[in-house]
């Protein structure tokens, strides 16, 4: 089963996934990712009053495989507000 890294994405810079996780491929991936993105993003309002930077909409997942290249952009927007950014996670065919 192949090995990804979920990269955290905000304004302030990049949180890295140094362990990775196993799925069974991009596909699953993803779906985790989508859903993390909401509880991830109520904490980030809740702490936005105390931490600037902290704007969950300003937020990315980056996914990549063991040779760090970006296979996904996953936007959190594309979780939070569907309607207004739909089909906004951008697949990297020629990585894929």
């Amino acid at each position: 089963m192949p090995h990804f890294y979920l990269h955290f994405r905000t304004p302030l810079g990049i949180h890295r996934d140094d362990e990775g996780s196993t799925f069974a491929d991009l596909d699953a991936a993803y779906l985790s990712v989508c859903e993390t993105i909401p509880d991830i993003a109520a904490d980030l309002w809740r702490s936005s009053l105390r931490k600037p930077g902290a704007d969950p909409f300003a937020c990315a997942f980056e996914i990549t495989d063991a040779a760090g290249r970006i296979l996904m952009d996953v936007p959190f927007l594309e979780i939070l507000d569907p309607a207004r950014t739909r089909f906004r996670a951008k697949l990297r065919p020629d990585l894929c």
